[in-house]
């Protein structure tokens, strides 16, 4: 049940300390979390490099605890921001290292498999030449930077959605919740009323769709949301842990305030195609920005467009059709 909108009240399991570390992009900081047990659990990381390690070393330091400590490491979802300090971890503790299923065989996919699926999306899209170069690098230094950070015969324990396990002396349910990253998973404790929601559960803001990237499966990415929080409504939930932002104890307030949000974008893609058919993705985003948007507002939008158009076409209120140059065309089907 949802508590007073109170982050405070909603904060009061003094065995949960929050680890929080500055990134460069809002909104400022990513938090991981240490839970004291007889085994110490981390869940996430926290941010890559030099300053990242030693702030998430100092938080730790803070409850007398150092990297080495930690039994079980619990990671969310592979994004630099939660995988930082993986290996840090694991070289220093070697504990039992728990990741959402999926992660370990898109860690070790083929580069070139990946740049094939890149320049296919980015074309279909409307992209062409130095875009669509640039979008494939983006990809490629991401896939080298996260096994970096983690490893992947560095994962032990590889949790399917649904699962439930135990981590020391607490009972865990992992939770598939794509949309934000497809392979994301949050933690729920039942026994203690408390969710680790990664980013797919934020208040006051939703984390933007970027699930698969620019790459096979874009256009699911919006479905895989919201199929998100379906997992995610009515459980027993008193308090989130988030990735970004407060601790909260709105639970179903944010699952709800969320879902509006992407049915909000969904509605402004629809328009936007309405406006402009039979629209591209990058038609439909242009439309909605400056005319000199910055790059990283491009590639959001890029994406939160692409996973709004395809849920408007599995909904049956789109239709698409390719034009001569193999680029994706959408109009609106008449009712």
């Amino acid at each position: 049940m949802d508590r007073p909108d109170d982050p405070v009240t909603a904060a009061e399991d003094d065995r949960i300390h929050r680890l929080e570390v500055p990134v460069d992009w809002p909104p400022g900081h990513a938090a991981a979390y240490l839970i004291e047990s007889p085994e110490p659990i981390l869940i996430d990381a926290g941010a890559p490099g030099e300053r990242g390690h030693r702030e998430l070393a100092a938080e730790l330091a803070a409850h007398d605890y150092a990297f080495e400590d930690i039994s079980h490491l619990l990671l969310t979802h592979p994004h630099s921001d939660h995988l930082g300090g993986a290996k840090t971890v694991i070289d220093a503790a070697d504990p039992v290292v728990y990741a959402p299923l999926g992660v370990h065989s898109r860690l070790d996919r083929a580069p070139d498999d990946l740049a094939r699926g890149v320049r296919e999306t980015a074309h279909g899209a409307g992209l062409r030449g130095a875009a669509v170069e640039d979008a494939i690098e983006e990809a490629l230094d991401s896939l080298r930077r996260n096994r970096r950070l983690l490893p992947p015969e560095a994962i032990d324990v590889d949790l399917a959605g649904g699962e439930r396990f135990e981590a020391g002396d607490r009972s865990v349910a992992a939770i598939h919740t794509p949309g934000h990253q497809v392979d994301h998973a949050c933690f729920h404790l039942p026994e203690d009323g408390v969710l680790f929601s990664g980013d797919v559960l934020i208040d006051p803001f939703r984390a933007a769709a970027l699930d698969v990237g620019l790459d096979r499966g874009a256009y699911d990415a919006f479905s895989h949301y919201y199929a998100a929080y379906d997992r995610l409504a009515g459980r027993a939930v008193d308090r989130v842990y988030p990735g970004h932002g407060p601790v909260f104890g709105t639970y179903e307030a944010t699952i709800g305030r969320s879902r509006r949000d992407l049915d909000e974008r969904v509605e402004r893609a629809f328009d936007m195609v309405t406006t402009n058919a039979p629209a591209s993705p990058l038609e439909v985003v242009r439309a909605q920005l400056p005319d000199d948007p910055h790059p990283k507002r491009l590639r959001t939008t890029l994406f939160e467009t692409i996973g709004a158009l395809g849920r408007l076409e599995g909904d049956g209120r789109l239709s698409r059709e390719r034009d001569e140059d193999g680029v994706r065309r959408y109009r609106a089907i008449d009712d």
